[in-house]
């Protein structure tokens, strides 16, 4: 069989989810972000990466969070303010 157990099976937690795409320095990135029983999430599944985030306005904690995955001050700050300008226009 398998050596590990699936021990958690809860969608309930899973809300708020948003697939939005932004074109920066020449590059195009699909995001996905929502929420899910720990806090915020992020994806950008065409970049393989992917990171937990706070409220959807804290910039500062969101963009620290995602610069550790991608590497890039300068565009997990674009990312996650992108995030805040969507979330604040489908309030």
């Amino acid at each position: 069989m398998y050596d590990f157990k699936i021990s958690y099976l809860g969608d309930d937690h899973i809300s708020d989810v948003h697939h939005i795409g932004i074109d920066y320095n020449g590059n195009y990135y699909g995001i996905i972000f929502g929420k899910y029983a720990n806090g915020g999430f992020c994806c950008l599944p065409g970049w393989g990466v992917g990171c937990e985030l706070s409220d959807f306005d804290d910039v500062f904690w969101n963009s620290e969070s995602l610069s550790k995955v991608i590497e890039d001050e300068a565009l997990a700050n674009t990312i996650v303010t992108a995030i805040k300008a969507y979330s604040e226009l489908n309030q």
